[in-house]
């Protein structure tokens, strides 16, 4: 085993095992978090259809189903919650990298590929919260590694996984395009296979337009308010914040003021190398370039800031990357690389060391040190519901998933579904 190779591996290892060590937190709520685990918790108390059905849910339900299988189960606590995300983003780096091995990449990039999406800051931050993200990221890994294949019977699994993503997340429309790139060839010499073919895809569009109606409004009125101009700044802004995080490794609300310019600048012309890395991979495979160009014209619509959208591609976006260099420079630059590489290593362990200590924090260090403090009364308040003025979703999770609150209050009685739903939609903006 080389040198490179080792050092590899033992990175990849005390990751894992900081990963793990997550399964000991608190369980950690976020907004979307809280509106995902309210929708699951008030189907396993209501009945699973009679919640699923209800029309308004402003995300698409696939997560909370999921989050509604482990509740019923009874095993639903923060640490099924990290195990379940920690399994799930194993699945997705496990064939993420079987893909990159398929497009004949080198092992060792492939493997580097994967440690840059391990110690994002993104996916160290949402590996203790409830989100979408690490289910939608081995679902999608999953159709793409099928993609690879060339067995007849990978287009079941293809239709089954990509149908489940897009109800996980609006963005898993953007593998339609890739299938039909792929399946193109044996298409044409077949018309009953492709007019299948072809009611698969509208029905899978259909579903995702319906789950992701809420976002096409909103930027509808978008464009209403502030007119194009304004909306394409917006995107732009959203956008070059976005890879400034994901290239910096580090989120912007904890840069000085005064370094945000540059983050700014570095995300622009980070995001330039990583569109010109896209079109540089039509060459390697058309399919992976049409993905990643659908997948990122949907993400970049959406004219505010989160890099979490990218960790579910994130070994994808590495490779488009070095695509980019290669085109834009005609060689790897090796030291600059390296020297990156091991910057982009320490910021990721900083962020899992800081999420090991709040794990390991006392109750009430946690409450005031974990997110933004909005929940910190809520996290203090323990089974005393009178602690915090309201009503709020988070304080009924934490009492029924995390503190197990032997007596019930009036707080956590059974409600009717309208009335448990209602706070949810109301803080989601």
């Amino acid at each position: 085993m080389s040198y490179r190779a080792r050092i590899i591996y033992l990175v990849f290892g005390v990751a894992a095992v900081l990963y793990v060590l997550q399964a000991f937190t608190p369980l950690r709520l976020t907004m979307d978090g809280i509106n995902y685990l309210s929708l699951a918790d008030s189907a396993a108390r209501n009945g699973f259809w009679s919640v699923m059905l209800q029309p308004g849910f402003p995300f698409p339900k696939g997560y909370p189903a999921f989050a509604f299988v482990l509740m019923k189960a009874g095993v639903f606590s923060s640490a099924t919650l990290v195990a379940a995300n920690l399994l799930l983003f194993a699945v997705g780096l496990f064939f993420s990298f079987r893909v990159l091995l398929a497009l004949k990449v080198e092992r060792v990039h492939a493997w580097i590929a994967c440690l840059f999406s391990l110690l994002a800051f993104s996916a160290v931050k949402f590996m203790t919260q409830g989100m979408s993200d690490f289910l939608f990221f081995a679902l999608s890994a999953c159709v793409c590694w099928l993609l690879t294949l060339e067995h007849p019977s990978r287009w079941f699994g293809i239709a089954i996984c990509t149908a489940a993503a897009v109800e996980v997340r609006f963005a898993g429309l953007a593998l339609i395009l890739p299938i039909l790139v792929v399946a193109w060839p044996s298409l044409r010499k077949r018309p009953a296979i492709a007019i299948v073919a072809l009611g698969f895809t509208l029905a899978v569009g259909i579903a995702g337009v319906l789950a992701g109606q809420k976002y096409l409004l909103l930027n509808r009125s978008f464009l209403r308010t502030g007119g194009f101009r304004q909306f394409a700044e917006s995107v732009l802004h959203a956008q070059s914040q976005d890879f400034g995080e994901l290239v910096g490794n580090v989120p912007f609300s904890k840069v000085p003021g005064n370094l945000h310019p540059f983050l700014l600048t570095v995300g622009f012309l980070s995001l330039l190398v990583f569109l010109t890395g896209v079109v540089g991979l039509r060459k390697r495979s058309l399919w992976l370039c049409c993905y990643l160009a659908g997948y990122s014209g949907m993400v970049m619509a959406w004219p505010l800031s989160d890099p979490r959208y990218w960790v579910a591609v994130m070994p994808f976006v590495v490779l488009a990357f070095r695509e980019g260099v290669v085109l834009l420079l005609g060689i790897i630059p090796k030291r600059p690389i390296l020297a990156y590489a091991a910057y982009f290593a320490v910021l990721g362990f900083l962020a899992l060391g800081y999420s090991t200590r709040l794990t390991f924090a006392s109750p009430e260090r946690f409450a005031y040190e974990y997110g933004d403090g909005l929940l910190t009364n809520t996290y203090l308040s323990g089974c005393n519901a009178s602690d915090v003025p309201g009503e709020t979703q988070a304080l009924l999770l934490l009492q029924r998933y995390e503190w197990h609150c032997p007596v019930q209050h009036p707080l956590t009685s059974s409600r009717s579904l309208p009335e448990a739903i209602r706070p949810v939609l109301a803080n989601d903006h």
